[in-house]
């Protein structure tokens, strides 16, 4: 089997979100042919006017593709991608790789290729980190793993969307390294959000504190990309990542220090704000909002 666009291969892919409408279009600009699924119309008429395929079923889907790329949320929607009454599973032909993208418990990931093994299906363990911006850039890390077959055969598709496509061992090896990558996005995140509204309740200005910090040694990804957000105030448009995300991801990353007897004290107080912002009812709002965890925190007597 060969995924090359060189014979125009289809591929199958799950979630048109902002992270995968962004895949799509460097599939497709690449030479692939894809086949989506998504729950909403409005998804798939997205991707028929870019000269995507939409699928009415994830059956219909798999009935075309011998490669499917999934970027849902967590591990709940990939069981049910998978096993659900409409799953995959027993749809797929024999010899299908099945490509996850998402952040997700390694251990779930390691039980997940040995079931999916038994129905003659590979899995390769993908997540990606970059952003939105780095999915429509084609410019995503991916932290690939499962054998070393399944991931060279997925290999072209990746390189698609991905600039840095690595292969780090057997399946879970992938998820752990998100783990960890997603430890310090929210640390990172959550730092950004409490020196901010440390510089508001200083009355110092805004747009240039920003400026300064994201300038020198202060600056990180973070600060840069979510910093505007957190200035501006406003959490409910152009939603990339939301607080619920964050809340989930940083879960993943304190069941992996409790699994390793790790004292992760900076992950536990990220998880913390990321959770007080939810509580709050700001769950769906842009992951900026945890800024406003600290101004509450704060709030003068």
């Amino acid at each position: 089997m060969s995924l090359s666009a060189d014979n125009h291969s289809k591929v199958g892919f799950i979630g048109l979100g902002a992270m995968g409408r962004g895949a799509v279009g460097n599939l497709l600009a690449k030479g692939f042919d894809v086949v989506g699924c998504d729950l909403r119309p409005e998804a798939l008429a997205w991707l028929q006017a870019q000269g995507g395929t939409p699928a009415s079923s994830l059956a219909e889907m798999a009935g075309q593709v011998s490669v499917v790329v999934c970027f849902v949320v967590n591990s709940q929607q990939t069981e049910t991608v998978l096993f659900g009454d409409d799953g995959l599973v027993g749809k797929l032909p024999a010899g299908a790789v099945f490509i996850t993208c998402s952040t997700m418990d390694p251990a779930y990931v390691r039980a997940l290729e040995g079931r999916l093994a038994q129905h003659s299906i590979s899995l390769v363990d993908a997540p990606v980190t970059g952003g939105a911006v780095g999915a429509e850039r084609g410019t995503l890390t991916i932290m690939g793993s499962g054998t070393r077959k399944a991931f060279e055969l997925a290999r072209p598709v990746l390189e698609t969307f991905g600039a840095r496509v690595h292969y780090l061992g057997v399946a879970g090896c992938g998820a752990q390294m998100k783990v960890l990558n997603q430890l310090l996005c929210g640390v990172h995140l959550a730092a950004a959000g409490e020196a901010l509204a440390l510089a508001k309740r200083q009355g110092l200005p805004l747009d240039l504190t920003l400026e300064i910090l994201c300038s020198g040694a202060a600056g990180s990804w973070m600060l840069s990309d979510r910093g505007p957000r957190m200035i501006a105030g406003q959490f409910d448009n152009n939603i990339t990542s939301a607080v619920d995300i964050f809340v989930k991801d940083m879960s993943l990353v304190l069941d992996a220090t409790r699994e390793s007897r790790f004292p992760a004290l900076l992950a536990h107080a990220a998880y913390l704000a990321f959770l007080g912002t939810a509580a709050r009812g700001l769950g769906a709002q842009d992951d900026s909002a945890v800024t406003t965890a600290y101004e509450v925190a704060t709030k003068p007597a």
